[in-house]
């Protein structure tokens, strides 16, 4: 009984790495943009700043998927055959990562409204940061999916930045203005 209980955390920890969990919680997110009214309100008034950084997020996966190819195919000619093999997998990886940390964040940002700050943890050191020189809210912070993020986008634009660095930072930098950029013109 007592080794059930020693491995049962452990099993606890790598649980939540694996993309199983991951999956069960953008299938809630999913759900609760469906059900949840004030969710769905807050989307469809902000259409005009949801769509751009829709965009963004494509721009960013194709860049991933195209990281992927270009590295392998400056490594050897048969390699670029691979990393079109692995165009899919890092095209629809880091779209549902980036896709998936995105709607957590509008969605915090929707229950912030809905709850007018009440029950909200305290911002980070960045967010704070932000609303002192900027004034503008970030909201809290979305849960990220760390391993998924370090496989199908941290690796992946690591890539694109060894075979074109230029590509990768105006990626990056794109990717890093764009919440940025949605809060300032979001100003609830």
């Amino acid at each position: 009984m007592a080794t059930h209980r020693l491995i049962a955390p452990q099993q606890h920890w790598i649980v939540q790495f694996l993309p199983l969990q991951t999956l069960k919680h953008a299938q809630d997110l999913a759900h609760r943009f469906r059900d949840v009214d004030s969710i769905r309100l807050y989307v469809n008034e902000r259409m005009g700043l949801v769509i751009p950084a829709a965009l963004v997020i494509v721009l960013i996966s194709l860049a991933c998927a195209v990281g992927v190819v270009v590295f392998l195919g400056d490594r050897h000619p048969l390699l670029a055959l691979l990393g079109v093999v692995l165009l899919p997998a890092a095209l629809a990886g880091s779209f549902f990562v980036l896709a998936y940390v995105f709607l957590s964040w509008i969605e915090g940002r929707a229950l912030a409204r809905e709850l007018r700050n009440r029950h909200r943890p305290a911002p980070g050191a960045a967010a704070r940061w932000l609303s002192e020189k900027f004034g503008l809210d970030m909201g809290p912070f979305p849960p990220v999916p760390w391993f998924l993020s370090a496989i199908f986008l941290f690796a992946p634009l690591a890539l694109l930045a060894a075979s074109w660095l230029n590509a990768a930072l105006v990626v990056i930098v794109i990717g890093i203005l764009t919440p940025v950029l949605y809060a300032k013109f979001d100003g609830s």
